[in-house]
């Protein structure tokens, strides 16, 4: 794919269809084609009841899908003496983004489509370097269409759905056995029965298969936002640290003003709960979020992007030491000066208080049993690697005792 030197207007579809126009002036500004407040919005912050929306940096229901990390460093080399705006990377991505927006540069003619690949032949095949590269090159001409640090592409698996509909990923050698790590965290969420899309793990352990999450039974996409679109933030600055300041107090109370059922908070508090409990220290503004049809059936997103993240260590800069995490990505609550771990009974209050759960007492056990169970079960499955079980076990002690309770 070719971009120009400068991309100055972009249409802007919902659903597979053009309902806007996005334009890079002295500001960049978002207009809906047509005066109708019925049809699809673009995003729940900016409703089509206003036809004209301008920022002067790009608007956050956009942003949310922008490659961070390994996907950019990919498209940096594809395009190396060319300024990539967030315009370039809005025509790259595409129809693909995770959500109903797509974005197109008219007069351009749209990738052709690329034979899919069958979820079979993904979860059989043995992974090398080469295997994920030839994905990358592959697939990634067609749209970027997903966000994030760690290595993963969108790869379709049906002819019939208009959209990749498989999310692979896999890990950098400094995260060893990083896609096994997720689909043990969840392996345990779903059977605590916290919503997930379906997953799988390949043969070797090394790709972990994740179905798009917003697509509905038919294939037809729904709007998605991130908790940090919903907030009013860009995040994509890879200079920011943006996802990482606030607190699952104030997540709660920006879902609770979209208008989020009891029963979603319920919700949001066992995804909170579960990331507490398997150490996720990366569970930050993007990483929880909600799908709608319109901004009166918003409900939040199943679980994603969930890792034992303390088994792992890092460095604050190139050289510096190496350092453990032993921290949340958040704040529990909104005046606490300390992402630390709460210890089971703040996190009881977290959820009868601020999440309005009655008997959170009980979603802990169901967690801790569900994790002690995919403990035991990982032990018989030999795409596991056995440091990496290990490490996580001796992680996953500490959130046991929260069934304790």
């Amino acid at each position: 794919m070719t971009l120009p030197e400068k991309v100055r207007l972009l249409d802007v579809h919902i659903g597979g269809e053009r309902r806007g126009e996005l334009l890079q002036q002295s500001q960049l500004l978002f207009k809906y084609l047509e005066d109708d407040s019925a049809q699809a919005e673009v995003g729940l912050l900016m409703p089509s009841t206003r036809l004209l929306y301008q920022s002067s940096s790009l608007f956050p229901v956009m942003d949310q899908n922008l490659p961070e990390g390994y996907l950019f460093q990919r498209i940096r080399e594809a395009f190396p003496k060319q300024p990539l705006t967030a315009m370039h990377l809005l025509a790259l991505i595409g129809e693909n983004g995770i959500g109903r927006l797509g974005f197109h540069q008219p007069g351009v003619d749209r990738p052709q489509a690329i034979r899919p690949l069958s979820r079979a032949e993904l979860l059989h095949t043995a992974f090398g370097p080469e295997v994920f590269e030839s994905l990358v090159q592959a697939y990634l001409s067609t749209g970027i269409g997903i966000a994030g640090v760690q290595p993963k592409i969108l790869v379709p698996d049906r002819a019939t759905v208009p959209v990749p509909n498989l999310i692979v990923k896999t890990g950098a050698d400094s995260f060893p056995g990083l896609a096994a790590n997720e689909f043990l965290c969840l392996s345990a969420a779903r059977r605590a029965g916290i919503e997930t899309a379906d997953f799988d793990l390949s043969d070797d352990g090394r790709l972990l298969l994740v179905d798009r999450f917003d697509l509905d039974e038919k294939g037809m996409r729904l709007g998605f936002e991130d908790v940090a679109s919903l907030m009013g933030l860009c995040v994509r600055d890879t200079l920011s640290d943006r996802k990482y300041q606030g607190s699952y107090e104030a997540i709660a109370e920006a879902l609770k003003m979209i208008g989020l059922s009891a029963r979603d908070m319920s919700r949001f508090f066992e995804q909170v709960a579960l990331s507490v409990m398997v150490r996720n220290g990366d569970g930050h503004l993007k990483n929880f979020g909600v799908l709608y049809r319109s901004a009166r059936d918003a409900r939040l997103a199943p679980l994603y992007d969930v890792v034992t993240t303390a088994i792992y260590r890092y460095t604050r800069y190139d050289g510096g030491p190496e350092l453990e995490d032993r921290t949340l990505a958040l704040r529990l609550f909104r005046k606490s000066h300390s992402k630390a771990y709460p210890l089971p009974d703040e996190l009881l209050h977290f959820g009868r208080a601020v999440c309005g759960v009655e008997h959170a007492g009980v979603a802990l056990q169901r967690i801790a049993q569900a994790m002690s169970e995919v403990l035991k079960h990982a032990r018989k499955d030999e795409r596991i690697p056995r440091q990496t079980l290990e490490e996580m076990r001796g992680v996953w002690e500490n959130g046991l005792a929260y069934g304790l309770v």
